[in-house]
C-alpha cells in the first residue's frame, strides 16, 4: 500500500500545482491530468495468468496559437506486484493546421528500468493530411514518414512510409459510410542479421521461414512473455535469409455508422490486412503491457480480417456508455510457433484469433464557464481472449479500471 500512498500524495500535489498554474495561465495554455487504478487478471498475456494492480499517472501541457499547436504528454505506469516492470512513456507533438491541410511532427519514447530496457524505443514521425470537401463527400489524403529505433534490437530499426486516403459519405437517414485504404512500406536499416544459438535450451527446427525469435528463460513470476533479463541472457534465433529488407502491406477499412435515435448510435466495421511479401523480422516469446509495439506484435507482420460493432448511448447529466465487440484473424507471414514453454518450431506459422469486448461508462463534470475545463470520471471493463497455435500467445485476460481526467 506504500506505493498507493505515494501516488495519492503525488496526485494531490500535481492537482494543486495545476490549479495554481491555471490561476495565472494565459487562456491559450491548456493542462490535463489523468489518474487510473486498474485490476488486471493477466496484464502480460501469459498462458497461465498472473494478476496485478496497475496505477497510471499522466500529465499533459498544450499551447495553442492561431494555427499551431504544441503539446507534451507523459505517463508513468506502476505495477504493484512486479515493480521491476514500471515504465515511463512520453510524447511531444507539434502541428500546423491550415484551412485544408494539416502538418504534424511527433516524437515519442518509452523508458523502462534497466532489467527491462528491452522494451525501450524511440519513434520520430511526421505527416500531413489534406481535406477535400464537396456537397456529398468528405475526402481526406494522408501521408507519413516514421523512423523507429529499438534499444536492444538494432536488427529491427526501420523507416516506415505510409500513404492513405478515406472517403466519408453522409445521408439524410443519419447514416454515415467511411471507406479507408492505406499502403504501408517498411525498410530495415540494418541489412545484416546473425544466428546466435547459445545452448540447447531452445530447439530450432529446420529453417523454412524468415524471422527473429526470442525465448527468455528463468523462473518465478512472469516467466515467458513479460519476463526475462532485458535480453542479456536470453536465447535468440535470427534467420540467415535476410537479404530482403523491404516489407509492405495494403490495409482496407469499411465503417458503417447509424444514428438510431437522437441519443443512440451504432457502428459496424470491417478491416483487412494483406501483406505483399512473405518476409518479416519479428521477436517471438515476449509481451508488453497492453501495448503492441513493432517488436512484439508488428501489425505489418500478419494479415487477415477483422470485424466489429460499437454501440454508443447518451444519457442526461452528461453521462454516456460505449461498448464494443471485435473479432480479428491474424495469420503471421513468417513467425513460427512455440510448441511448449521452450521448444520453437519454425516450420509451422503462427495463427491467432483475437476476441475482445469492452464497455466504458463516462460522466463529465464541467468546471467554470470554459468549454475546455472539465472533470471526467471513467469506469472501464475489457475482456480479451487470444486463441493461438503458439504456446506463449494462447491466453485470456480481463481488467476493470477507474480513471479521473482533469482538463483545464
Amino acid at each position: 500500500m506504500k506505493h498507493l500512498s505515494r501516488l495519492n500524495k503525488t496526485l494531490l500535489l500535481s492537482l494543486l500545482t495545476l490549479f495554481i498554474l491555471y490561476s495565472f495561465a494565459n487562456s491559450q495554455w491548456y493542462y490535463s491530468m489523468y489518474f487510473e487504478q486498474e485490476y488486471n487478471s493477466n496484464p502480460f498475456g501469459l498462458p497461465e495468468a498472473e494478476e496485478d494492480y496497475i496505477s497510471q499517472l499522466s500529465m499533459g501541457l498544450r499551447k495553442d496559437w492561431d494555427k499551431v499547436t504544441m503539446q507534451y504528454y507523459g505517463s508513468y505506469f506502476n505495477f504493484k506486484q512486479y515493480t521491476v516492470r514500471n515504465f515511463y512513456w512520453q510524447q511531444f507533438y507539434l502541428a500546423y493546421a491550415g484551412e485544408a491541410t494539416t502538418w504534424s511532427f511527433i516524437a515519442e519514447n518509452r523508458i523502462d528500468k534497466s532489467d527491462y530496457n528491452i522494451y525501450d524505443y524511440v519513434t520520430i514521425r511526421g505527416g500531413f493530411s489534406h481535406l477535400l470537401t464537396s456537397e456529398k463527400f468528405l475526402w481526406r489524403l494522408n501521408g507519413g514518414l516514421a523512423i523507429n529505433t529499438f534499444h536492444n534490437f538494432s536488427e529491427l530499426n526501420n523507416v516506415l512510409m505510409s500513404a492513405s486516403t478515406s472517403l466519408n459519405r453522409s445521408f439524410s437517414t443519419r447514416t454515415s459510410i467511411i471507406a479507408s485504404a492505406a499502403f504501408n512500406m517498411k525498410t530495415y536499416l540494418d541489412k545484416q542479421t546473425e544466428i546466435v544459438l547459445p545452448d540447447d535450451t531452445l530447439m530450432v527446427t529446420e529453417t523454412t521461414n524468415n524471422l527473429a525469435a526470442v525465448y527468455s528463460g528463468g523462473g518465478g513470476g512472469g516467466m515467458g512473455p513479460g519476463h526475462g533479463d532485458g535480453g542479456q541472457d536470453g536465447y535468440y534465433y535470427y534467420s540467415p535469409e535476410s537479404e530482403n529488407t523491404l516489407v509492405s502491406q495494403f490495409f482496407f477499412s469499411l465503417r458503417l455508422a447509424q444514428s438510431i435515435t437522437k441519443f443512440t448510435g451504432i457502428a459496424m466495421q470491417f478491416q483487412n490486412r494483406t501483406n505483399l511479401n512473405k518476409y518479416d523480422r519479428s521477436v517471438a516469446g515476449l509481451y508488453g503491457y497492453l501495448a503492441e509495439s513493432q517488436i512484439f506484435d508488428d501489425p505489418m507482420g500478419y494479415q487477415g480480417n477483422s470485424i466489429g460493432a460499437e454501440l454508443t448511448q447518451l444519457f442526461p447529466w452528461q453521462i454516456s456508455i460505449k461498448s464494443a465487440a471485435y473479432y480479428q484473424q491474424k495469420n503471421y507471414v513468417s513467425q513460427g510457433i512455440y510448441l511448449d514453454e521452450e521448444n520453437f518450431d519454425q516450420t509451422v506459422l503462427r495463427e491467432d484469433q483475437y476476441k475482445t469486448f469492452w464497455i466504458l461508462l463516462e460522466k463529465q463534470f464541467p468546471l467554470g464557464s470554459s468549454e475546455y475545463a472539465s472533470l471526467n470520471l471513467e469506469l472501464n471493463y475489457q475482456w480479451i481472449e487470444n486463441i493461438s497455435n503458439s504456446y506463449w500467445y494462447d491466453y485470456q485476460s480481463h481488467y476493470i479500471s477507474i480513471g479521473l481526467q482533469l482538463d483545464l
